[in-house]
């Protein structure tokens, strides 16, 4: 059985886990049950923990956001796998889980990493557009020489011409347009 303590005007559940001394928390935000370790064995430092995640959690539902900080790279993955699965079924093309897994995590993810997703606004998005174009140039990728991929269960290497990528690259890549970022990633945070 776990033990609680609940104030009377605590809008969370403070518990510890049967055979645990760490407390943890659960109140609802946004429509959603959310638990978490407090990460500590002090009851009253637990409170004071729970009273920061709950006012943070209330503050972002309060403001269009959801209640629990979702890392972009984490939407990524999903995203990542339901493109894998719908190419699957035949909604998508065969080439999308082949070619876009590595463009989504050098790029966006290297770009947005664990930025939390719904806080990703058109300002973030146009730098990354610059971002992108520069990758090549002066960004991250100006000292790699080779892109190694797997083809047919062989390694093989390519080298990478240290150039902006043209329009027509850039606009085919998951994620370069507002319409896609939107569609892709912040619809399914």
């Amino acid at each position: 059985m776990l033990q609680r303590t609940k104030q009377p005007k605590q809008p969370f559940t403070l518990f510890q886990r049967p055979g645990g001394a760490i407390w943890s928390m659960r109140f609802s935000a946004g429509g959603k049950q959310i638990r978490k370790s407090l990460e500590t064995e002090d009851q009253e430092e637990a409170r004071h923990r729970a009273y920061q995640i709950w006012s943070e959690a209330n503050y972002r539902v309060k403001n269009g956001l959801t209640a629990v900080v979702r890392p972009f790279s984490e939407v990524a993955e999903e995203f990542i796998k339901l493109v894998i699965a719908e190419s699957e079924r035949g909604d998508r093309s065969e080439y999308h889980p082949r070619d876009w897994p590595p463009v989504i995590r050098r790029y966006l993810v290297g770009f947005f990493a664990d930025k939390p997703i719904d806080t990703i606004r058109e300002p973030d998005i146009e730098r990354y557009i610059e971002w992108r174009r520069t990758y090549w140039t002066t960004g991250p990728g100006k000292d790699i020489q080779y892109i190694r991929y797997q083809r047919d269960g062989k390694i093989l290497r390519r080298s990478v011409k240290h150039e902006v990528p043209s329009i027509s690259r850039q606009r085919g890549e998951p994620g370069h347009t507002k319409l896609s970022y939107s569609r892709a990633f912040i619809v399914r945070a």
